[in-house]
């Protein structure tokens, strides 16, 4: 009688793929928290949507808005132009993820943005839109952070049996 076993993966090394899994979700939570805190600390001012980002080759400015309609789950982060206080024209796009098209940011739309006066490339988008973005990233972050914890400290409570 021939017994087929099941194969298992094998993880040799549980300690690395909990911290490494630990410092991929505190590096994005870090990575949110720098880009939102520009919303608590930042100058507020009006904004005009003016094209979206396509990430190929790097950030790079289209105009069209419904080149996304085919994958209603990908939204485009938006291209925004606006004046700082003393006076400097500003076009920078948003860094958060974007996740809806069919809610998204529209060509000519009005948007509050707040931005770094020493650096006002760097901006936060005072929209609802980016909720979804930031609720999944830090979604994501809490999971991994959870991930690794659980391999740290269930190779902690075998080693000490208290498994």
């Amino acid at each position: 009688m021939n017994v087929i076993k099941k194969s298992q993966m094998i993880i040799r090394n549980k300690k690395l793929i909990g911290v490494i899994s630990i410092l991929v979700g505190v590096g994005i939570i870090g990575y949110l928290v720098f880009v939102s805190k520009v919303a608590f600390t930042g100058h507020k001012t009006d904004a005009l949507v003016t094209g979206f980002v396509v990430h190929q080759n790097g950030a790079r400015k289209v105009q069209n808005e419904n080149s996304s309609i085919k994958k209603p789950l990908k939204g485009r982060s938006p291209f925004v132009k606006f004046t700082t206080e003393n006076g400097q024209e500003v076009e920078a796009h948003s860094k958060i993820l974007q996740l809806f098209s069919v809610t998204g940011y529209h060509e000519g739309e009005k948007v509050n943005v707040s931005y770094n006066p020493e650096n006002p490339q760097e901006i936060f988008v005072m929209s609802l839109k980016e909720i979804p973005g930031l609720l999944l990233l830090f979604g994501f972050g809490i999971l991994l952070i959870m991930v690794g914890k659980s391999y740290l400290f269930w190779l902690f409570a075998k080693k000490y049996g208290k498994e």
